[in-house]
């Protein structure tokens, strides 16, 4: 066993409460060693009545007594000091994995498969990484307990130090099915996954309407069950090939049992131990073969929590190397003189062999408004993204007045840009705090929230919610206020508005889920306030809408195509080009809505 996931084991339930830890530690550790002593003194007791010696009879009946008393008076304040470092070790799980995953700095990361394979058996087996400071006390436990019950057994005859020897076997044989079941559970981590994801929609309600409208529910608990069949045969079968093995181990074990039951009777048939010798030793032999049993299952379960613990170093290794791979520290000034350029510049997701962007070349001058236009897929949330420093660029550079993007702070520029995404984040707080949060140092001015909510359009639905901007939102509070696709949009679109003066504020279709009616009057009037703000700094507003009406707000108009820029220039110039494609799609959507 490697003494790295080990340490880390422990080290997660040390950090967590020492103190519990500590306590459980020295608990688990001694208590096992107590039905030993037990036994040895039931031993002398068994001598001292055959001897005949009534004081000594007396004195180690109490003595049992009270070791008896001490170990089960114990008990439930060491399951109450292991049931806290557990729990405690779970919150400090949690909090960890969110910072391990929520710490990596680009997107992109999320949308690696081979990553989000080993995220999944993380969040299967995190449980074992919550309780290895307690699987760690037991398996210590009864290691102290095997190494004193080998010392009584070797007063009694050397021979029998054997008999724990057997044991070896059969340990060895559970650590070799543990890593094999932890190689299967890695293999099936992507059914797994596609399991959990079938499981996700069936039992939460986002997607209940349709369930029921559309008859899926059977079908849907069908793919369920077959996917995680799926998932579970391969794990299974392993598992049952470890316990054929661990049963032949046994056998050994088994034998060993026998001829140390035989050795001891022959001695005292032939005077050489005593009665109280073959008490002894056949408590010690008994309580041996059922030590035996469930040190194989606590030396498994340690190996899961190693196993477990071996994947998260391999993720925070895995997070250091990508944060050292990130952009430098290099600050972005907090206002734009040139502005921003993309230089050859390629893009690809993980897993994917086509490129969603593919040589745009792009100036995007400080000071203006540019509107993003071009039909679904043709890669203008990609490019946002990219502007964003939420992706990288496969090939070529984009610049901030001259400076290498990847030569700046990621998280200092992200810092100087706000947004509000085609698929914003529903964040269940308040109101006041679900739009705070759109500036961290002001999450609690109250006069900058409330002017963030009146610039997102968000006003009308604030008054109408029951307790205004302190109405807590969504399912996760016992009060809380469901809103609807367009409510949270706004609600989206006042948090980008928190940021006083940024240098880019990108919106990505930011009012796809608001009703036709109010949506162009929304997206003027929330350019309008933007061009002021981002004029702050000389910024820059680029929006993505598929109403091409809005776009006429917009100094300059980027037409994408297939990953390549193949127009560029304000409204009234794109109009006039008889062949151009930002003509072919104004004309068609201004005769839909005629």
């Amino acid at each position: 066993m490697s003494a790295g996931p080990l340490r880390a084991a422990i080290g997660l339930s040390l950090r967590a409460d020492r103190r519990a830890t500590l306590l459980t530690f020295v608990s688990f550790g001694l208590r096992p060693t107590v039905p030993v002593l037990i036994f040895y003194l039931v031993k002398l007791l068994v001598d001292a009545a055959v001897a005949g010696q009534g004081r000594a009879v007396a004195v180690l009946v109490g003595a049992i007594a009270l070791a008896a008393g001490v170990a089960v008076g114990t008990i439930p304040y060491a399951i109450e000091l292991s049931v806290r470092m557990v729990e405690s070790t779970a919150a400090a799980v949690d909090e960890l994995l969110m910072k391990l995953v929520g710490g990596l700095p680009w997107v992109s990361h999320l949308e690696d498969p081979e990553l989000l394979d080993r995220i999944e058996v993380l969040r299967q087996e995190r449980v074992h990484l919550a309780e290895g400071g307690d699987s760690f006390s037991l398996v210590l436990g009864a290691s102290i307990r095997a190494v004193f019950t080998a010392v009584v057994l070797a007063l009694v005859h050397p021979l029998l130090l054997l008999l724990p020897v057997l044991a070896i076997p059969s340990v060895l044989a559970a650590r070799r099915g543990q890593r094999r079941r932890t190689d299967a559970v890695q293999r099936t981590a992507g059914a797994a996954r596609l399991a959990r994801h079938f499981y996700g929609i069936g039992s939460t309600p986002d997607a209940g309407k349709e369930l029921r409208l559309f008859g899926l529910g059977p079908h849907l608990r069908q793919r369920f069950a077959a996917t995680a069949a799926d998932a579970d045969r391969e794990v299974t079968a392993t598992v049952w090939r470890s316990l054929a093995l661990n049963g032949c181990c046994v056998l050994v074990f088994a034998a060993g049992y026998f001829g140390a039951l035989v050795l001891t009777l022959h001695d005292y048939a032939g005077g050489g131990a005593s009665l109280g010798d073959v008490v002894l030793t056949l408590s010690l032999v008994s309580s041996v073969s059922s030590q035996l049993s469930q040190g194989i299952n606590l030396f498994g379960f340690l190996q899961q929590t190693t196993a477990a613990c071996r994947r998260l170093l391999w993720l925070r290794d895995y997070a250091a190397r990508a944060a050292a791979e990130a952009p430098g520290g290099a600050e972005p000034a907090p206002r734009l003189r040139d502005g921003i350029r993309l230089e050859g510049v390629g893009f690809r997701y993980p897993g994917s062999e086509k490129r969603v962007l593919d040589g745009v070349d792009l100036h995007l001058p400080a000071g203006s408004v540019i509107a993003v236009v071009g039909v679904n897929g043709a890669g203008k949330s990609t490019l946002i993204k990219l502007l964003s420093g939420l992706y990288p660029p496969e090939v070529g550079r984009i610049t901030v007045d001259g400076v290498d993007l990847a030569e700046l702070s990621a998280s200092a520029w992200r810092l100087h840009t706000s947004a509000c995404f085609q698929d914003f984040g529903r964040l269940e707080f308040t109101v006041r705090h679900s739009v705070g949060v759109g500036d961290l140092s002001s999450v609690d001015d109250e006069t900058a929230v409330s002017a963030a909510i009146e610039q997102g359009a968000a006003t009308e639905v604030v008054a109408g919610l029951p307790h205004g901007a302190d109405t807590p939102l969504g399912r996760s509070f016992p009060d809380g206020t469901e809103l609807s696709g367009g409510q949270w949009q706004r609600v989206a679109l006042a948090r980008s508005r928190m940021r006083a003066a940024p240098c880019l504020l990108v919106l990505d279709e930011p009012t796809a889920a608001i009703d036709p009616l109010a949506e162009e009057t929304v997206l003027r009037a929330y350019v309008r306030a933007a061009r002021e703000t981002v004029a702050r700094a000389n910024g820059i507003t680029l929006f993505a809408s598929h109403r091409l009406a809005v776009a006429r707000l917009a100094d300059l108009i980027v037409v994408v195509d297939g990953g390549s820029i193949v127009q560029m220039g304000p409204h009234t110039e794109l109009l006039d080009r008889p062949d151009g494609i930002y003509r072919e799609l104004y004309r068609k959507q201004a005769g839909a809505y005629a």
